[in-house]
């Protein structure tokens, strides 16, 4: 393949899944946005697209990862399409399109979308692969609560962890990450509260984090993913993609 889409809700670590097959092949990680190569100059951005292409070809074997390649490559006719953004589109698709022509076998280009139905069919055919990162999993969701738990003083064991995964159903990665930042939180809120902060005592300790930090924190932070959206991206899946 030379080109391979990665789409599911936001925050299951799409990224994370380009720059992992980057280091497991051991290539040069490329990695570009919308914002990154959209330029106000005229011709500039195409130019910009052309010259991560030559780079990456002298940079063999390379990875280039395009977040949110929807915005830049959205169906025609669809919106206030402009005449940089159609061209922008145009130069994307002959650079893709070309490695097919060469059989380069070195180079890879890997989208990412958040919105897999709002890319263009021309563009969307230049990726044979269309992999769904779902929403993580219980296990996945127990050992995201661990990594950002991690090097900090709580009383939650195993089982715990287990509990929150459970509780925690729909959530994504970069949900559960929010959870964990706002329950880490409580216990130095507790001391603001009572002043304590403005202690000039040197010994004064954060308390450990508990299980209640979690179950409070999870009543605030509710998934960003709705359940139609997860439908609509299961839907796409069937139709356009390899759950």
């Amino acid at each position: 393949w030379s080109g391979i889409l990665l789409f599911g809700p936001p925050g299951c670590g799409k990224t994370l899944l380009a720059r992992a097959a980057a280091t497991e092949c051991r290539a040069t990680f490329f990695s570009a946005s919308s914002a990154d190569l959209l330029s106000k100059w005229l011709g500039e951005s195409e130019k910009l697209i052309s010259s991560l292409f030559k780079v990456a070809r002298l940079k063999a074997p390379s990875l280039i990862f395009m977040d949110e390649i929807d915005s830049v490559a959205t169906k025609r006719g669809e919106g206030s399409e402009s005449g940089g953004e159609r061209r922008v589109k145009t130069q994307l698709l002959s650079e893709i399109q070309g490695l097919k022509s060469t059989h380069d076998k070195l180079l890879l280009v890997l989208g990412a979308t958040n919105r897999p139905w709002d890319i263009d069919n021309a563009m969307l055919s230049r990726f044979e692969k269309r992999v769904y990162v779902p929403l993580p999993d219980l296990k996945g969701r127990t050992g995201i609560f661990k990594i950002h738990t991690e090097g900090v003083d709580t009383t939650l064991k195993n089982e715990d962890y287990i509990e929150l995964a459970v509780r925690s159903e729909g959530y994504s990665g970069r949900d559960i990450a929010n959870v964990c930042r706002e329950a880490l939180m409580l216990p130095i809120r507790e001391l603001d509260t009572s002043g304590l902060l403005e202690s000039s005592d040197k010994d004064i300790k954060i308390r450990d984090l508990t299980l209640e930090d979690f179950t409070i924190t999870l009543k605030k932070v509710k998934p960003m993913t709705s359940k139609a959206l997860l439908r609509q991206y299961t839907n796409w899946a069937e139709e356009f993609g390899e759950v």
